[in-house]
C-alpha cells in the first residue's frame, strides 16, 4: 500500500518566502473616482466666513436654513451683491447647480449659462442644470439680488457632478504591512490615504501590473 499523499510542510515555506518578497515591489496607487459630490467650496457657509467665494457685498448671518451660518449681501443702487466661484469641471459633462434662498428677486446661474431666480420670504430651492462645453475646465457660479433691494439669503450651495482635473491628487497611503500569511495568501494592511472628493478605491501594483483593486 502506498503512504498517503501529502503536502510537506517544506513545501510551503518557498511559496511564503515568494510572496514576501514580492511585497518588495509591490505598490498601493489611491484613486478617486467620478461619482457625483459638491464641488462647491464652503457651500453652507459653516466656516462662519465667505472664504472661497469673490463676494464683496457679502458677510455671514446667523440666520440659517441648516446649521450655523449662511451668506448674507445687500445690493445697493449701483451693485446686485454677486458672489461668485470658480471651480474645475469636465467637459461634455451634465451638472446641476442649487441653492436654497430666500429674499426679493435672488438670482442663482453659471458665467456664460442659464440661470434661474426667485422672490421668496421663505427659504426656497432655486435649482440650474447645465451641460459643459467641449473645451471647458472650469465654470464660475454665482449669486445675486437687484439694485437697491433688500439683503438676500443663500445657504447649502451645491453643484453635483465629476470634479476636474484641478482636484488635488490622493496622499500616499503608508505602513504597509503583512498579517495572516497563508500557503495562497498574504493580508495587506495600510493607512488610508486622503483626497479632497475622497478615495474610491486602491490598486494594488507590482511593477506596472496591478494584481488587486480594494475598496478604502
Amino acid at each position: 500500500m502506498n503512504p498517503p499523499a501529502h503536502r510537506p510542510q517544506a513545501a510551503i515555506i518557498p511559496v511564503l518566502l515568494t510572496l514576501l518578497l514580492a511585497l518588495a515591489g509591490l505598490v498601493l496607487v489611491p484613486l478617486t473616482g467620478t461619482a457625483a459630490t459638491n464641488l462647491v467650496t464652503n457651500g453652507s457657509f459653516e466656516t462662519g466666513t465667505t472664504s472661497g467665494w469673490s463676494c464683496p457685498a457679502g458677510t455671514v448671518s446667523g440666520s440659517a436654513r441648516t446649521g450655523s451660518y449662511a451668506l448674507q449681501a445687500t445690493p445697493s443702487g449701483s451693485n446686485i451683491a454677486r458672489c461668485s466661484q470658480s471651480i474645475p469641471v469636465q467637459p461634455n459633462t451634465a451638472y446641476t447647480l442649487s441653492a436654497w434662498v430666500k429674499g426679493s428677486n435672488v438670482y442663482l446661474g453659471v458665467d456664460g449659462g442659464p440661470s434661474t431666480w426667485t422672490i421668496s420670504s421663505t427659504w426656497s430651492q432655486l435649482t440650474v442644470p447645465f451641460t459643459t462645453g467641449d473645451s471647458a475646465t472650469s465654470v464660475t457660479i454665482y449669486l445675486h439680488g437687484w439694485y437697491g433691494l433688500p439683503a438676500y439669503q443663500a445657504d447649502d450651495v451645491v453643484l453635483d457632478g465629476p470634479g476636474g482635473t484641478a482636484d488635488t491628487t490622493p496622499s500616499t497611503p503608508g505602513g504597509l504591512t503583512v498579517g495572516s500569511p497563508t500557503s495562497s495568501s498574504l493580508q495587506l494592511n495600510w493607512s488610508a490615504a486622503s483626497d479632497a472628493n475622497g478615495i474610491d478605491h486602491y490598486d494594488v501594483v507590482r511593477g506596472r501590473r496591478p494584481h488587486r483593486t480594494s475598496a478604502p
